[in-house]
């Protein structure tokens, strides 16, 4: 069985016992300025963005909001000791439920701590491809947390594709409730890789092919 579906099992295991967010944060002290900072990832998703981040070199984000995932991916490049995290973010809380507000100061607070592995990318995902391209030809994991509509979605997708390798990770988040986001894992993603995972609201998988 693929380590990447063994630690959704794991997680998702861990999703039924009372105490579980309690046991993942002792368990994972390597994150506790992850822990620290609000938003929507829950105490497993960040674990699960950690141990898909390790002894990747190369990381993007669509959608970094305040920071949270960013720390998860820094405390992995910290362990790993090389790489970079490339995010992508209005930080005009664009896509966010509580309304628009500058979010651009709060993520740079809470993500200073890795502040030399990450190089912060502030536009439209589908408008900034030129400056990811300068500073990278490749993705080894992308994590899509943007625009969660079916076009939203499609449009990261197809946008950012390109740049993954096969072996890359790909890993979309609000699979559980984002109708756009499940189906283009289902009809887009699922088709190019070779073993997958999910917590109820995460989904990733190992690209084995770039076409189908």
């Amino acid at each position: 069985m693929s380590w990447l579906r063994i630690l959704g099992i794991k997680l998702i295991k861990h999703c039924y016992y009372p105490m579980r967010d309690g046991l993942l944060r002792i368990s994972n002290p390597q994150l506790s300025q992850a822990f620290r900072v609000k938003s929507h990832l829950t105490t497993a998703e960040r674990v699960a963005l950690y141990w898909l981040a390790l002894r990747k070199e190369t990381i993007l984000e669509i959608g970094s909001y305040v920071g949270a995932s960013t720390c998860c991916f820094g405390a992995a490049l910290k362990k790993n000791k090389y790489g970079k995290v490339l995010c992508i973010d209005t930080w005009k809380n664009d896509a966010m439920s509580e309304g628009p507000r500058d979010t651009y100061a709060e993520f740079l607070k809470n993500t200073e701590p890795f502040s030399k592995f990450i190089i912060p990318i502030r536009g439209f995902s589908t408008e900034v491809t030129a400056q990811v391209g300068n500073y990278t030809s490749h993705v080894d994991l992308l994590f899509i947390d943007g625009d969660h509509t079916y076009d939203g979605v499609k449009a990261d997708w197809n946008t950012y594709r390109g740049f993954l390798e096969i072996g890359s990770v790909i890993a979309f988040h609000d699979w559980g409730w984002a109708e756009g986001v499940k189906r283009v894992v289902l009809e887009d993603v699922m088709p190019l890789v070779s073993t997958y995972g999910s917590l109820p609201n995460m989904w990733w998988g190992k690209i084995k092919t770039l076409s189908c």
